[in-house]
């Protein structure tokens, strides 16, 4: 799963965030720019983030409300089968910008942080509009998850699911084919790193 994770922003990075999107960097005033930067801090279910989407960068809120709680993972499998996600998939994928994710192992719930060589990755989510407390329409995102593989296997039986840079636009585009998507959400993600945080221990894959 992926209950938390963390990412700073710098000003040059909402520029690449653009050119991932093939947006013109005129579209955003310098103060939008500049009000989405943030130093390095934790990101936690029912907060805002910065996600990319089709429609250009969005700050909505993390978990899909469902009665008194958040669902803020999506399981891959079943993404087209599940009504309450189901549209989205079709329609309103988004990339979750990330410096690293947080796990929690066995019952003793040891903490470890999982990353890239790349400082910064994409986490596959959706997004989509539902009415908040006020019945106003509010955007919430998702983070997708898929089976995990390897030593990721040892922390928690699922995995956030990472984006290549090759298939960011792909991922994005609503015309892509289920075809198309399926094959992005059953790629494993490649070279993640695993720190866990007390010993000094580090495991590649």
């Amino acid at each position: 799963m992926c209950g938390r994770y963390q990412l700073e922003i710098s000003l040059d990075e909402i520029l690449n965030f653009i050119d991932v999107l093939g947006e013109v960097k005129d579209r955003y005033q310098a103060e939008e720019l500049q009000a989405m930067t943030h130093p390095k801090k934790d990101i936690f279910p029912g907060a805002r983030a910065l996600v990319l989407t089709r429609e250009g960068l969005k700050e909505p809120v993390w978990g899909f409300p469902l009665e008194k709680k958040l669902v803020f993972n999506a399981r891959a499998e079943s993404l087209y089968e599940k009504p309450f996600f189901r549209q989205a998939a079709k329609e309103r994928r988004c990339l979750v910008p990330a410096n690293l994710f947080y796990e929690w192992q066995g019952p003793e719930k040891i903490k470890h942080e999982v990353s890239q060589a790349s400082p910064l990755f994409y986490l596959g989510g959706l997004y989509s509009r539902f009415p908040n407390a006020q019945g106003e329409p509010e955007e919430h995102f998702s983070i997708i998850t898929t089976a995990s593989q390897g030593p990721m296997l040892n922390l928690h039986p699922r995995t956030p699911l990472i984006v290549s840079p090759p298939d960011l636009r792909v991922y994005l585009d609503p015309l892509a084919s289920e075809t198309q998507v399926r094959r992005i959400l059953e790629t494993p993600p490649q070279g993640l790193i695993i720190r866990q945080t007390g010993p000094s221990q580090l495991s590649f894959f």
